[in-house]
């Protein structure tokens, strides 16, 4: 039987007095060389000692609203989740589904990224290119929240569910350093590299009643293995984090500028994990929650660790991960033709 609690490493952003003058970036082009800035990053990170906690006997326990995240027995017809255009015909119109089952308020499912991870070693000198939702990357381990507020939907559009836009490629300008904010709703700024995609309101002030509004951004994750033994994937308890722990990072592509929020490590968050996660089993969780009142959680930090019982035998872990934008329809509002 799998131990009720594990004492695990997991990675946090380390504050810098730097960040009070100049935003936390990620550069994942190639700087050029004569560049009158060389780095790629002024990321700090720290390894801190936690302890996670298996919630396999009470699964059920769990909800959007009171910890960020909730996990679902769920099927899907897919097998082959390298095809491209298998994923995008028919497993998102499955989880569609499954967000309007499972979530309240959920009338209108906009995809905008899906990503494939493995557990696999890493060839030096090998180029991943992040505009092929194909490939295979790296378990993410830095505590984070992705895909976040409504600034979030300046990212490129990941799914035919969206009308594609094209766009020219511009130069890489850094953002003008703002004061020092460590808030998980960072104003809003222009960006050269950024594209509006919604035509929806996007944020939580009145709006007309005939238009929807953006309502959470949200992740389903699935083991696409038999059983997670290696590098399971853990969250915190959204409840148990303070909005000061979150800072907002900038991660700078080659044609666009898209937000991170990386967590500082507080004492009083609680981190869970469901030990042998396996292809039915999934897991909903909050990247941001326009809504304020009776919300106790609006988002979920994670990260995944290794496993201090992994056996190198086990198949490695492969998982994918959809993040969905979710609108929210007035009572009295026409809805749109399929």
């Amino acid at each position: 039987m799998a131990a009720h609690e594990l004492p695990i490493t997991l990675k946090f952003l380390k504050w810098q007095k730097l960040y009070e003058t100049e935003k936390p970036f990620k550069i994942f082009i190639n700087v050029p060389k004569d560049a009158q800035d060389p780095r790629d990053t002024n990321l700090v990170f720290e390894s801190v000692n936690v302890r996670v906690h298996n919630v396999r006997e009470h699964v059920d326990g769990f909800s959007l609203d009171n910890n960020g995240f909730m996990y679902r027995q769920h099927l899907t017809r897919l097998s082959n989740f390298t095809d491209r255009k298998s994923v995008d015909e028919t497993y998102l119109p499955e989880m569609e589904a499954l967000l309007k089952k499972e979530v309240d308020g959920v009338d209108q499912v906009f995809f905008f990224d899906w990503r494939l991870r493995k557990n696999a070693p890493e060839v030096e000198g090998t180029v991943v290119d992040m505009n092929d939702l194909t490939t295979w990357l790296r378990p993410a381990v830095h505590a984070h929240i992705g895909a976040l507020s409504p600034s979030a939907i300046r990212s490129p559009c990941r799914s035919k569910l969206i009308p594609r836009r094209s766009e020219p490629r511009r130069r890489f300008e850094k953002n003008p350093a703002p004061a020092p904010g460590r808030s998980i709703l960072p104003p809003q700024r222009s960006c050269p590299h950024h594209q509006v995609l919604s035509p929806f309101p996007l944020s939580s002030s009145p709006t007309p009643t005939d238009q929807p509004t953006f309502s959470s951004t949200n992740s389903i994750w699935r083991p696409l293995i038999p059983s997670v033994s290696d590098w399971p994937l853990a969250l915190c308890d959204g409840s148990t984090v303070s909005p000061h722990s979150l800072v907002e990072t900038d991660h700078v592509r080659r044609s666009y500028t898209g937000s991170t929020m990386y967590l500082m490590h507080e004492p009083q968050q609680k981190w869970y994990y469901l030990s042998g996660q396996g292809k039915a089993e999934v897991v909903i969780f909050k990247n941001f929650d326009s809504e304020r009142r009776g919300v106790r959680a609006r988002y979920a930090p994670h990260a995944s660790f290794l496993h201090p019982d992994a056996k190198a035998d086990r198949p490695p872990r492969e998982s994918i991960e959809v993040r969905a934008f979710v609108f929210t329809y007035p009572k009295d509002m026409k809805l749109p033709d399929a």
